[in-house]
């Protein structure tokens, strides 16, 4: 989980493989990361916008800037209409890309292209990446996210859920959209939705995934009161600990893969379950927030 400020980009190599969950919020802060992780010149594999925020699309555009020579196989968003002009460029950029046949687009409504709302792509390394349709009838951006579940290459070694910024009416649907038996959500770690809200996180949620451990990427003088007080105690009931970006920087984990091996947490800096200096108690009204 990349330290983007206010913003998601995960990043995922496996096997040679190499995929991008969203961006962050400013293409030179992920191009600071191509740079010093060496991306430029490389092919990535599977790159998923999970919803149409800039905070989470913007750094997606320095992929495409054509001094870092970078080809990206495969490209996943909602495709749902949007006036961002900025979104718009991406999408030029994309379409460059596809009529030259360097490209597939994928719209997460129909993630493999065949009507299923399940898609599963398999990364060189045995690991697979379960592309999930979003709400059809989410109301706004957020609860139009795609989620994602990493597993690793033996189910046992490593599993993650990422549902972008998923609020409260998404994450029922998640359950009723038979996500819960296919392809699962129970998992080791979560990432956090909506950069640690309270209207991204419930019990039942929790209950549903039952994580170990959840990360949050969220930004270290936010104005939205992020991560929500309610929020913590919910993790705290059951006995979730966190790390945060903004307090422990870019977090990576390191899975071998193996059955029964285990998985280890890196941070630049602190310690699990930190507070920030934004963190506030929301209005009831934030946590069920439409």
């Amino acid at each position: 989980m990349l330290d983007v400020d206010q913003g998601d980009a995960i990043l995922i190599q496996n096997g040679g493989s190499t995929v991008l969950v969203d961006g962050g919020p400013k293409p030179a802060t992920l191009g600071r990361y191509l740079d010093q992780l060496a991306l430029n010149g490389t092919t990535i594999d599977a790159v998923v916008l999970t919803h149409q925020h800039a905070d989470h699309y913007q750094g997606l555009r320095e992929l495409f800037a054509t001094r870092r020579n970078i080809t990206v196989r495969y490209f996943w968003e909602n495709q749902d209409p949007s006036p961002n002009v900025t979104l718009a460029r991406l999408r030029d950029s994309i379409a460059a890309r596809v009529r030259r046949g360097s490209l597939i687009y994928r719209d997460t409504d129909d993630p493999c292209a065949n009507g299923a709302p399940l898609c599963t792509v398999t990364l060189k390394g045995g690991a697979k990446l379960h592309i999930m349709r979003p709400d059809p009838d989410g109301q706004k951006p957020n609860n139009r996210s795609a989620a994602i579940k990493l597993v690793g290459p033996d189910s046992a070694s490593f599993t993650m859920w990422m549902a972008g910024d998923a609020e409260q009416d998404e994450i029922r649907w998640f359950s009723s959209a038979g996500y819960d038996r296919s392809p699962g959500m129970r998992v080791d770690v979560l990432k956090a939705d909506h950069h640690g809200s309270c209207n991204g996180v419930s019990d039942a949620y929790l209950d549903a995934i039952r994580p170990s451990i959840a990360l949050v990427s969220v930004g270290s003088a936010n104005d939205y009161g992020h991560v929500h007080l309610q929020a913590k105690t919910i993790y705290r009931r059951h006995r979730v600990s966190w790390y945060r970006t903004d307090e422990n920087g870019t977090i990576t984990i390191r899975a071998r893969g193996t059955l029964n091996s285990s998985y280890t947490i890196s941070v630049e800096r602190g310690e699990h379950n930190a507070d920030g200096q934004s963190d506030r108690r929301a209005s009831a009204a934030a946590c069920e927030e439409q």
